[in-house]
């Protein structure tokens, strides 16, 4: 099987309506995958591994009073 392939330049301001027009017509459910693999994805960048919330201790010192 052939394919034939191409190559299509669009100016920003297109590419920016092209990728608006995709995300329109997509599900919830679709957007909020792209939303997770994209945060997934942040994290690999990052070297972050973030499961769940991120807390925050802090230890205070008391002094005799």
């Amino acid at each position: 099987m052939d394919m034939e392939k191409f190559v299509r330049r669009l100016k920003t301001s297109e590419e920016e309506d092209v990728d608006l027009e995709e995300l329109r017509g997509q599900s919830p459910e679709e957007k909020l995958s792209i939303l997770q693999d994209l945060r997934d994805e942040y994290y690999r960048f990052t070297n972050e591994d973030r499961k769940g919330f991120q807390r925050v201790f802090r230890i205070v010192e008391q002094t005799g009073g």
